[in-house]
């Protein structure tokens, strides 16, 4: 009889410390991604970088971007002007709504999207909450910044700061990460040149009328992902591609519809096209620290700082109220 209390009371412990571990695993994370110019002669790779965007969670688009209403959800309050506060609104509505509802969310960007990315108001999570992009006060890479900004040959990306919640790699999801310039008007994903069909070549034969193109989805001088995760250690992955105009050799590609097999034996020329430069890494680090991840035409400096607690976060903390987690 002793026995088994003793182990029910060992069970007990265990699942409350579990608990606790898990209701403290929430960290403060802020990233710096700049481009730098370089006279490198390191050969990229000729197709992006594949990243797996559609489950990551975007904590842009809200901010930069014209949120438009899905037509499966006719009551989703969301907005067409561009209104940060709404549109946040929008997004928290729409990640409680069904697969099928949050499938059909689109955006309306800007052609260029500001460097600075946070939120108009502070803004603070709830125990089991989603990711909070925070104030541009709520940082503390100021002086890095500034810092960099004064060496020449670079330019800043994209600066965010948010909060979200940690766990091990299976579990985890990707933060979506994008910046700059959209390519998508003169540029095709693989970063072929888009070449503009004339206006009887892109008329249908229904009365001599154009159609007008389907949306077309950005391409984002920096694009891609980074993952946080707990594996007793704090990790950070990166998969991101930094997009610059250049020229490849490439064979001639006849814009009549004629035989492309005839063009296979055709001499190349250099054409105009978008490179994609990888930013790929995995490294473990420590919560304070501040990193910085090198790359010969850009760099990323991000620091995973720990944070007061959800349950303790009902208005702003102070310095005593900020909890250690673990030996992260």
């Amino acid at each position: 009889m002793l026995r088994k209390l003793a182990v029910s009371i060992a069970t007990l412990i265990a699942l409350s410390h579990t608990q606790v571990a898990q209701a403290q695993a929430w960290f403060e994370v802020e990233v710096y991604v700049f481009e730098r110019q370089s006279q490198s002669t390191e050969q990229w790779p000729n197709a992006p970088l594949k990243t797996k965007t559609d489950n990551a969670i975007d904590l842009i688009s809200p901010v930069v971007a014209q949120a438009v209403t899905p037509s499966t959800s006719a009551s989703t309050p969301c907005t067409l002007v561009f209104d940060a506060d709404a549109n946040s609104h929008c997004a928290e509505t729409l990640n409680g709504a069904t697969d099928n509802a949050r499938a059909t969310v689109q955006y309306r960007y800007p052609s260029i999207i500001p460097s600075e990315i946070s939120s108009p108001e502070p803004r603070y999570t709830s125990a089991n909450g989603n990711p909070v992009l925070l104030t541009r006060s709520q940082g503390q890479f100021a002086s890095i910044i500034s810092s960099i900004s004064r060496e020449r040959g670079t330019r800043s990306l994209l600066h965010m700061t948010w909060q979200q919640p940690m766990s091990g790699k299976s579990g985890s999801t990707p933060i979506r990460l994008f910046a700059g310039k959209d390519f998508s008007n003169t540029y095709h994903f693989d970063g072929r040149k888009i070449v503009k069909q004339n206006q009887s070549a892109s008329t249908l034969s229904t009365g001599g009328i154009p159609l007008s193109s389907s949306v077309v989805s950005p391409v984002w001088e920096l694009d891609g992902t980074l993952n946080i995760y707990l594996s007793h250690y704090l990790y950070i992955e990166t998969a991101l591609n930094l997009r610059k105009e250049g020229r490849k050799l490439m064979p001639v590609v006849p814009s009549d519809g004629a035989d492309t097999s005839v063009a296979l034996t055709t001499p190349k020329v250099m054409t105009p096209f978008l490179m994609s430069i990888p930013l790929e890494q995995n490294r473990r680090v420590k919560s304070e620290e501040i990193h910085y991840l090198d790359h010969p035409e850009m760099g990323m400096v991000i620091q995973v700082r720990k944070m007061a607690q959800p349950s303790a976060q009902q208005q702003p903390q102070n310095t005593e109220s900020i909890q250690t987690v673990g030996q992260y």
